[in-house]
């Protein structure tokens, strides 16, 4: 049987009119000491833990430094003008956590090939694994990406289908089926019966409240022990989606043994088919009842045939009755030729009386 489990992709902008930086944001991904030329800093989070893995893909003719994190980030905001650009996008991928680390890494590098091909765009993935306070199943990809194409000479054109508001939705959609597709693959390979669906609950038509993804701040303010707004909304969907898995539970239940009453009285209610089913039919119907005497101790033992102590002597009894019905018909077909013979004999004995009268 084929099971479902959590799956989460999601596909957002990083703009600077959310006071973002490309370059802090791979810093932080890839856990790395990297310097902003923008805004003159330097982000260092090389004390970062938890970082799996991390690689940068790029179309074939891309320049060189598309595979330095550092230079591409920083080429890509000075690729962008305006105050409130939007400077990179990152796709945020759930990863099985019962795949071993190399299955992993080949999905994300899968889904960032196929990124690179469908956008002609560079792209830089990191693999981190759970925090120690988390969720030890939250093993996750962050996968940013240019808004641009890349080509040998370098950031090009903007890449507006994902900025579209027709396009949009339903291009970030084919991602997300796109992921799904991919880990279902790696999935079956590990011959795993657990799938993962890129549909959102309403259109699977599951009951079921959507969590919200944290966010940088939120999951900082959670690792602190201090409750975010975020947070407080997950916890709220997660009770709720436990509530509803209890319901849904029970009514699975109470469609099982539904279905495994019709199925008992469709069984019971058809004649035997032969002298064997008669049998077990015979042995099923009297089971509760061994059971009962041997767990009050009235019965030392239980022979082979099945039957009970009492259900024995009914059978010898019936034994008996029915031998003394036979010796009880022997006799009177005996007796009544015998008495037919002596009637004669009396008869003339009567009439010679009445002669010597």
């Amino acid at each position: 049987m084929i099971a479902a489990t959590w799956f989460h992709c999601s596909i957002e902008p990083m703009g600077r009119s959310q006071g973002r930086s490309a370059v802090a944001s791979a810093a932080y991904r890839f856990g790395e000491s990297l310097h902003d030329e923008r805004y003159a800093v330097t982000h260092d989070y090389s004390r970062k833990r938890g970082v799996e893995c991390t690689f940068i893909m790029a179309p074939a003719d891309a320049p060189h430094w598309a595979h330095d994190a550092e230079r591409l980030w920083n080429e890509a905001e000075r690729a962008e003008k305006r105050v409130n650009s939007r400077v990179a996008r990152e796709a945020e991928v759930a990863l099985p956590a019962f795949l071993s680390p190399g299955e992993r890494q080949s999905i994300v590098r899968e889904f960032a090939k196929e990124l690179v091909d469908r956008y002609g765009v560079a792209v830089s993935a990191a693999m981190h694994a759970p925090s120690r306070s988390g969720d030890q199943r939250n093993y996750h990809a962050h996968i940013m990406f240019t808004t641009r194409e890349l080509t040998a000479e370098g950031l090009g054109k903007k890449t507006r289908i994902l900025d579209d508001r027709k396009t949009g939705p339903q291009e970030i959609g084919k991602l997300r089926e796109m992921a799904a597709d991919i880990i279902n693959q790696h999935l079956a390979a590990a011959n795993s019966d657990i799938r993962v669906d890129h549909r959102s609950y309403k259109e699977q038509g599951i009951e079921k409240e959507p969590t919200t993804h944290l966010g940088p701040a939120a999951s900082e303010m959670e690792r602190r022990g201090e409750q975010s707004e975020r947070g407080d909304i997950n916890r709220q969907a997660a009770e709720a989606n436990r509530h509803a898995e209890q319901i849904q539970a029970l009514v699975a239940q109470r469609v099982a043994i539904d279905l495994s009453i019709a199925v008992e009285r469709e069984r019971i209610s058809a004649p035997p088919s032969d002298w064997q089913d008669a049998r077990e039919r015979q042995r099923e119907a009297s089971r509760p009842f061994r059971e009962a005497i041997a767990a009050r101790g009235a019965v030392p033992d239980i022979q082979s045939d099945g039957l009970s102590w009492w259900q024995r002597l009914g059978m010898r009894l019936a034994e008996k009755a029915r031998a003394f019905a036979l010796s009880l018909a022997d006799w009177a077909r005996n007796y009544w030729p015998a008495r037919e013979q002596e009637q004669p004999r009396q008869s003339e004995r009567e009439y010679d009386r009445g002669m010597d009268r």
